[in-house]
């Protein structure tokens, strides 16, 4: 059961902590420890969160924070359920628009004002969902049911008439690129002076609602197999990246643990470390082979004939069949927030690289006039956060359903109103 200390139990410890008694005060000093640790779960994930961390940043010890939050597990669930609470606020207004692309838009603007409200220290930040995956048992459980209720609701935007004719695999899909778009801003964001935040909610909508394609463009790609993309790889290593990636993606960097890894193998912790010197440069080599994948396909496709956009469309084609095919998936950019400080610079450099080169395909297919005319900034790494959260159809079990290669690619180049 989640646990909670009786208030017989603890008043003592709350008065000498400078916790008076009250409900109005116990909310207020609760909301305060939840505002300081959301920045902490979202540097260092679940398992490198730190209590005491936590308590330093308004003045307690750590015991403090205990009165209010006995276990660690439960000041992270607090925090994720605050997250959920923030979106289900900004649903309430967007829900209010009369079809899809309106409450898209109401939903976009929202949260890009929302987020220019924390960057001036006026609104609590957002807790990283990404923490839930390195959560466990029943604690797991319940931010999962929350984050499903939050899904659910962002996906009945899509419920409307006009786009009666998309399935449920369909709008979930749309749902999953949306969210992923909305997460990805709180970083690029970043790059912009918060006066040009409105302008920029108003791009990511055009990107969103209408896609990267002319209307009616064809998105056959041409081929790309980006299987052995690094032939000269060790094989061995290799199985070891691919395992990696794969229990990170599930459990985060943190909850992947080296056991986890070698028993996905078949292997011993041993085995794992002749083969590695330490998980932290296991997970850093997984984004380089992530990241070297992508450059790969963006290489590949620059000596292709044809015009720019289809050349676009081919390396998000290969990257996204390459993340549901038995090499995959790529490593999730959501678990960067948990790396070690020292692997962050580099492999943020790296994600930057993969973004500014899919905007230069985007440029140059808005100049030959193949693709349409939209902010190639914004664009470029809209669209790597679209391919990057393919990997999810693994977890959601949805590799069984047809074409989905070809429902991310409607929704990435045609819109969350395509086919």
């Amino acid at each position: 059961m989640l646990s909670r200390k009786t208030h017989d139990e603890t008043a003592g410890l709350a008065e000498r902590e400078g916790a008076a008694p009250g409900p109005d005060r116990f909310e207020r000093r609760r909301a305060d420890i939840i505002a300081a640790a959301i920045p902490v779960l979202n540097g260092h994930g679940f398992k490198g969160m730190r209590l005491t961390a936590v308590a330093e940043l308004i003045g307690l010890r750590a015991t403090g924070v205990t009165y209010y939050f006995p276990r660690k597990e439960e000041l992270a669930v607090a925090c994720l359920e605050s997250g959920y609470a923030i979106f289900h606020e900004l649903l309430d207004q967007a829900e209010q628009a009369p079809d899809a692309a309106s409450r898209i838009a109401r939903l976009i603007s929202l949260f890009v004002e929302r987020d220019a409200a924390v960057r001036r220290g006026e609104a609590m930040p957002l807790s990283s969902f990404a923490s839930i995956r390195a959560l466990e048992g029943e604690h797991r459980d319940r931010v999962t049911e929350g984050y499903k209720r939050m899904f659910r609701r962002v996906r009945g935007l899509l419920a409307t008439p006009e786009l009666a004719h998309i399935d449920k695999v369909g709008r979930t899909i749309r749902t999953l690129v949306l969210l992923e778009q909305l997460y990805w801003a709180n970083v690029w964001l970043g790059d912009f002076d918060l006066e040009h935040f409105p302008r920029l909610a108003q791009r990511m909508t055009d990107i969103v609602v209408n896609g990267l394609g002319l209307p009616e463009a064809d998105l056959t790609p041409s081929d790309l197999d980006l299987r052995n993309a690094d032939a000269s790889r060790d094989a061995a290593k290799e199985n070891f990246l691919m395992a990696a990636t794969r229990q990170i993606n599930e459990h985060g960097y943190r909850g992947a643990s080296v056991d986890r890894i070698s028993a996905s193998l078949n292997l011993t912790k041993g085995a794992f470390y002749h083969h590695n010197e330490a998980k932290d440069d296991l997970v850093a080599a997984c984004f380089r082979r992530s990241f070297g994948i992508a450059r790969e396909a963006q290489r590949r496709v620059r000596a292709m004939p044809g015009t720019e956009f289809n050349r676009l469309l081919t390396a998000a084609a290969g990257l996204i069949r390459f993340q549901l095919g038995a090499e995959g998936p790529l490593l999730r950019t959501s678990v960067l927030s948990s790396m070690p400080q020292e692997h962050q610079v580099e492999i943020m450099s790296q994600s930057y690289k993969v973004s500014r080169q899919f905007s230069s395909f985007i440029a140059d297919a808005v100049a030959d006039g193949s693709g349409r005319a939209v902010d190639p900034a914004v664009a470029g790494a809209m669209l790597h956060a679209g391919i990057n959260v393919a990997s999810d159809v693994r977890i959601l079990d949805l590799s069984h359903e047809s074409d989905i290669v070809g429902r991310f690619m409607q929704v990435l180049f045609s819109g969350l109103a395509a086919r």
